[in-house]
């Protein structure tokens, strides 16, 4: 591909601490076979090191940039990236993250296709130990989709919801003149803010692309501490009315039913474990009356999901927490298995 006819992509990472990854991460984004790339890295008040690292790769390619912020959250680091990038288009990455070779080239190749506002694949999971030694891969794929005409792309967001493609901003490829000419941001929250971001972005496309070829390695590191923060339950009633805002504005119906059904699965049910594990005031989450009319529309279909509706509906807390608890302990118990076959092999 010769770099010199094709457009520019602006490359925004945001950094914070990864220092044992950074390396792996821009080594990969460098190694690109779609030349004509800027990377931003966005130093986040790293103290690890990090710094450093960008610094010194910014000197072996002239592609790469460092800019230095205090530490205010992936969000921000994002917004600051993209107030620096020259590009056409935008992707993001995680610097604990690493990609394929190929993906920018494949983005840009479906994209000029048909001009797609967005384009997007899918990640590929990586599930690993704190020294980084790998024990899984999970690899799923989309199937080719191209959705076109403003009305059939909003039509088609509860689905693309559903399949992941408007939660995180990896993998994507995002049009500059789209977010500048409609001021899309990374809002000011510690959690999901990149759900936020994908809905505002989505709320001004007329066409998207989905491509099968997945390139973006998703690391999942084994006993993480998970930083969600006790009032995200906030964020969720957020996210959800901004959905019910944004349907509202397109004079669609609100599919509530099958709102409900998500919000229940990957966004209550999260918390309340999270709730569990560190014990919290169950009551104080789901007896929010958004949290509340989630639970009580919300059809689940697994069988700890009906479980954890019914302790909710029938306000029995503690034993809801003690059950949240079982659950997470077997799916340990389940990686730990996993994890030791795949040494034993």
């Amino acid at each position: 591909m010769k770099p010199n006819r094709e457009p520019l992509i602006s490359v925004v990472l945001p950094t914070y601490n990864v220092v044992q990854y950074l390396q792996q991460c821009l080594e990969s984004v460098a190694a690109q076979t779609y030349r004509n790339i800027e990377v931003i890295i966005i130093i986040d008040g790293a103290t690890d090191g990090s710094y450093e690292i960008a610094q010194d790769f910014c000197k072996t390619d002239s592609r790469f940039s460092v800019y230095w912020q205090e530490n205010a959250g992936s969000g921000p680091a994002r917004n600051n990236g993209l107030a620096h990038c020259q590009g056409e288009f935008v992707m993001f990455v995680d610097p604990d993250d690493w990609i394929e070779p190929q993906l920018l080239e494949k983005l840009y190749e479906a994209q000029r296709e048909g001009d797609y506002d967005l384009v997007a694949s899918k990640r590929i999971f990586v599930t690993c130990k704190e020294d980084g030694h790998i024990i899984r891969f999970n690899k799923k794929q989309y199937v080719d989709e191209a959705i076109t005409g403003q009305q059939n792309v909003r039509m088609a967001y509860m689905r693309m919801l559903e399949k992941g493609v408007v939660s995180n901003p990896t993998q994507k490829l995002y049009k500059l003149s789209l977010i500048r000419k409609h001021n899309v941001c990374f809002p000011p929250l510690w959690r999901s803010q990149d759900v936020a971001f994908n809905r505002r972005y989505y709320n001004h496309i007329r066409s998207l692309r989905l491509i099968s070829f997945s390139g973006y390695y998703y690391r999942l590191v084994l006993n993480h501490a998970d930083k969600t923060p006790s009032n995200y339950v906030e964020t969720i009633c957020q996210l959800y009315n901004d959905c019910k805002t944004m349907y509202e504005g397109w004079n669609i119906k609100f599919p509530e039913q099958q709102m409900c059904n998500f919000f229940f699965r990957a966004r209550v049910y999260s918390h309340l474990q999270k709730a569990a594990s560190q014990d919290w005031n169950i009551a104080e989450v789901v007896e929010v009356p958004v949290i509340w009319n989630i639970t009580e529309k919300a059809q689940p279909k697994t069988w700890h999901l009906k479980i954890t509706k019914y302790f909710i509906l029938t306000h029995s807390y503690r034993l809801l927490k003690w059950f949240l608890r079982a659950v997470r302990f077997f799916k340990l118990r389940v990686l730990r298995v996993t994890r030791v076959q795949g040494e034993l092999k």
